[in-house]
C-alpha cells in the first residue's frame, strides 16, 4: 500500500547493471502498486555508456577500447542512443496516465521537460522546449539525436533522454552532463576512420554542451537538489525523500542476474513476473 502520493530516491553509487536494474524494478512495482510515482537520482561506479535498448553494440561500439579503458557497457530498458556516464547527473522517473502524462512517446517528453526545465531554472539556465524532426540519419550518441521535444539553452541541447512505455506508466532516463567528456566519449564510437570520428564529434559539439558552460560551480548535488524541487513544482506535488523498499532491492538484484548483465537482451519484453 502507498504511504506517499510521490516520493525522490537518491540511490547512491551503483553499478551499471544494478542502476538500470532498479529503474525497471520500480517501474515494475508502479504498476503492481506497490510504489508511488518515483523521481530517482543515482551515481555510476565507474565511467560507463548505457546502450538504447534496441542499439547495436557490434556495429556502434568499439567494444575493446571501451575493455582496455575500464569503460561499463549496459543495456537499458529504455530506447535512444548511447550515452556516456562520467561527470554527468543522472535522473530516472517512473510514473504514469493516472498522473496526468499524456499518451505518446513526444507528448510525454514534452510534458516532462516542463519539470526538467524548472529544475535547469532552479540552476541559473534558462532553458527552451524545442521542436527539432527526428533525423533520418540518428548519431550513436544520444545527445546528437533529437527526441521532437528536446531542451535546448542558447541553442545548445543539455539534457537527454529516453522512454519506455509499459501498459500505462513510463519510464524515462535522462542523463545531464556537468563538463565536457565529448571527446573521451566519441573515442568509444565506431567510425570508419579517425576523419569521420572527426567530423561527428564537431557536429555534436556544435549541437550539445555540458550544464557547467552555464552554470560552472554546480555540482551533482546542486543538481539532484534542483530536479527534486523542480519536478515537485511542475508536478504540484511533495517529493519526500525515501528509500527503496526491500521488494525493490531484491528484484533489482534478480534482474541484474537474469538481464542487465548481459547485452544481448534487448528482444525480451519488460515482464510483470
Amino acid at each position: 500500500m502507498q504511504t506517499t502520493p510521490y516520493r525522490f530516491v537518491n540511490t547512491g553509487v551503483q553499478d551499471a547493471a544494478l542502476n538500470m536494474a532498479i529503474d525497471e524494478a520500480i517501474l515494475l512495482h508502479y504498476l503492481r502498486g506497490d510504489a508511488p510515482p518515483t523521481l530517482r537520482a543515482f551515481r555510476w561506479n565507474r565511467t560507463a555508456i548505457s546502450l538504447g535498448r534496441f542499439q547495436s553494440v557490434e556495429r556502434e561500439i568499439e567494444q575493446e577500447y571501451c575493455e582496455e579503458h575500464g569503460i561499463a557497457l549496459v543495456r537499458r530498458p529504455t530506447g535512444g542512443r548511447a550515452v556516456y556516464h562520467c561527470d554527468e547527473f543522472t535522473y530516472s522517473i517512473v510514473i504514469g496516465k493516472s498522473e496526468g502524462v499524456p499518451s505518446g512517446v513526444v507528448a510525454a517528453y514534452a510534458y516532462l521537460l516542463q519539470g526538467l526545465q524548472t529544475a535547469l531554472r532552479l540552476l541559473g539556465v534558462q532553458a527552451e522546449i524545442s521542436d527539432e524532426h527526428v533525423s533520418k540519419n540518428p548519431s550513436a550518441a544520444c545527445f546528437a539525436s533529437s527526441t521532437q521535444a528536446d531542451l535546448t539553452s542558447q541553442g545548445f541541447k543539455l539534457v537527454g533522454s529516453a522512454q519506455v512505455w509499459k501498459e500505462d506508466a513510463l519510464l524515462q532516463q535522462g542523463s545531464l552532463p556537468l563538463e565536457d567528456r565529448a571527446a573521451e566519449f566519441f573515442d568509444t564510437l565506431r567510425y570508419p576512420d579517425a576523419r569521420a570520428r572527426e567530423e561527428a564529434l564537431r557536429i555534436y559539439n556544435q549541437k550539445t554542451t555540458p550544464l557547467h558552460t552555464f552554470a560552472p560551480q554546480a555540482s551533482w548535488d546542486d543538481a539532484a537538489q534542483a530536479f527534486r524541487q523542480g519536478f515537485s513544482t511542475f508536478l504540484q506535488h511533495d517529493l519526500p525523500e525515501t528509500e527503496l523498499s526491500a521488494s525493490e532491492w531484491e528484484l533489482a538484484r534478480q534482474l541484474v542476474e537474469e538481464k542487465y548483465s548481459k547485452l544481448d537482451w534487448r528482444q525480451e519484453r519488460i515482464s510483470l513476473s
